[in-house]
């Protein structure tokens, strides 16, 4: 009996352990950033009302002759100080024409993504991109070099209610961010939740 006692509450203590880390990605802000980042926790939760930190679509583009690479996505930031402390999240799609906002719209769905890289032609990689911003106000991108194990997967696509946004989406991912000098970070246990059009 003793036995059996003693196997319930190791397996009781191991259960409210692992929900304590679950817990640590969740946030009762509706929009927010948590992360590892080298080791070190990361979180920054906004609304549009108290917090520190704001949310906002952002919608970066770039354009050669007919060639078009778009960027979708969203961006959390210390409004105290936009230059540091912060992330933007994009999707982005090469189109051979000016896209609709049909087209737009279609590249956030549910699923697995891929890491993307940007070159305004037939030679773009179709995928995710990330930029960061640290606590120094240096900036690390993913687009630099290979993504090979990285992950990205977006779990919601839904309506913004209050209509600051078309729409909320909510992705995790693990990635590694460069400095463009050689410098790198790793990114594991990411989770952001933030608008997404405008």
């Amino acid at each position: 009996m003793k036995k059996l006692l003693f196997v319930a509450l190791v397996s009781s203590f191991i259960v409210s352990c692992k929900k304590d880390k679950a817990d640590d990605n969740q946030s009762q802000f509706p929009f927010y950033f948590t992360a590892t980042i080298n080791g070190s926790a990361i979180k920054y939760e906004a609304n549009d009302l108290t917090s520190q930190f704001e949310c906002g679509t952002s919608a970066p583009f770039s354009v050669l002759g007919d060639d078009y690479d778009i960027y979708e996505g969203t961006f959390i930031q210390d409004g105290n100080d936009p230059s540091k402390n912060n992330i933007y999240v994009h999707v982005l799609k090469f189109f051979d024409h000016d896209p609709s906002s049909a087209e737009r719209l279609a590249m956030f769905k549910t699923g697995s993504y891929p890491y993307g890289f940007g070159s305004t032609s037939s030679s773009t990689i179709d995928g995710v991109s990330i930029n960061y911003a640290d606590a120094a106000g240096k900036e690390w991108f993913s687009e630099s070099v290979s993504q090979a194990g990285s992950t990205f997967s977006i779990s919601e696509v839904v309506d913004n209610p209050d209509n600051t946004s078309f729409k909320i989406f909510t992705a995790t991912f693990s990635c590694k961010l460069y400095d463009g000098s050689g410098g790198s970070m790793d990114v594991s246990n990411a989770v952001i939740r933030g608008k997404i059009y405008n």
